[in-house]
């Protein structure tokens, strides 16, 4: 995971050489707007949402659009309706800590590339805009998560406290968020925060990112643990995940990395023969009966079923893959590791 950040700094600092970052000449966009500033970040808050274009939104997303947010108070207040709103106006989601390459500024807000999520659309990673006031661009946190190892969250959610003996949470954050590493105090790790400063989490609720490895069974696993949680459009988070967001989560929990659309996701991988299906498997599908374009993805979990985030109207569960719409639009199936 570390080799992403190296690469990605190496090409970003190519594009300011060459003048392509959109404040040019030469530099990165400023964000205080009056001198350059530099072109890296971090998520600030529990789980942004990266939105298709700047300025207003619903009076609804106050509750995520501030420098505090309560995701989870504005997933549990949206019926059916204000989640089918948000397709085509959200991106992806980016969780508490993670990387973006910042590209440019529209008064509040920022454009930005969430770095660990592979996709074609740009190389530096996912874009999208969220507001300035949730991005943090302290220089301690941006190094240390170059250069030490990582914790990353194994549970649906979990508590940051500020001290060891994990009294009061004072953030709650999410599944598959990783932070850097500074020590460990008894039933705590000791983590850098991306404001610079430091938290506390319970051992048990994280792994250590160079400890993570494939299994099959593990993988099915951390999937099932998400049954019921309702489907979130651009969602990657135990907020709510869409069908590729949720995929790419439960395979980085396995220590792999995945692109985050589902149709890219279908382009990597080994090409598995659908009577040849096993556990861990991601099993796609696609309109005009299985040979239009790839819409969805779910994880095979074995005897003939898939863990799966449907769509705005339903939740994450496990369904037969031969049956109604799924079996009628199979697409086929890849496999990550053999």
């Amino acid at each position: 995971m570390k080799k992403y950040g190296i690469a990605v700094i190496a090409l970003a600092s190519l594009l300011v050489a060459l003048g392509i970052f959109p404040n040019a000449p030469g530099t990165p966009p400023s964000l205080s707007g009056t001198a350059p500033g530099p072109a890296w970040g971090a998520v600030n808050v529990p789980a942004a949402m990266l939105w298709a274009g700047p300025g207003p939104k619903r009076d609804f997303d106050s509750l995520i659009l501030g420098a505090e947010t309560d995701p989870a108070a504005w997933t549990a207040g949206m019926d059916t309706e204000m989640r089918l709103w948000l397709v085509g106006k959200t991106e992806t989601q980016a969780l508490f800590g993670e990387r973006l390459v910042i590209l440019d500024r529209q008064g509040d807000w920022l454009q930005v590339a969430a770095v660990s999520q592979q996709t074609r659309q740009n190389k530096l990673g996912y874009p999208g805009w969220l507001p300035a006031a949730q991005v943090s661009l302290d220089p301690a946190y941006l190094a240390d998560q170059l250069s030490l190892p990582e914790v990353v969250v194994s549970v649906p959610k979990t508590g940051l406290y500020r001290d060891p003996g994990l009294g009061e949470t004072f953030r709650e954050i999410s599944y598959q968020t990783r932070l850097p590493l500074l020590g460990e105090d008894g039933r705590a790790f000791r983590v850098r925060l991306p404001d610079g400063g430091t938290g506390y989490i319970d051992r048990g609720h994280v792994k250590k990112a160079g400890e993570l490895s494939f299994s099959a069974a593990g993988l099915v696993e951390q999937a099932r643990q998400f049954t019921g949680l309702r489907y979130l459009w651009a969602g990657t988070s135990a907020y709510g995940f869409d069908c590729s967001g949720f995929t790419m989560r439960v395979y980085q929990s396995q220590g792999l990395t995945i692109p985050r659309d589902a149709d890219e996701q279908a382009q990597e991988g080994i090409p598995v023969d659908r009577e040849n299906l096993r556990p861990g498997d991601l099993v796609f599908f696609a309109s005009q009966s299985g040979v239009g374009q790839i819409h969805h993805v779910g994880i095979y979990s074995g005897g003939g079923m898939i863990v799966h985030a449907p769509n705005s109207r339903s939740a994450v569960r496990e369904d037969p893959v031969d049956q109604g719409v799924y079996g009628e639009e199979y697409w086929g199936a890849r496999r990550y590791r053999p």
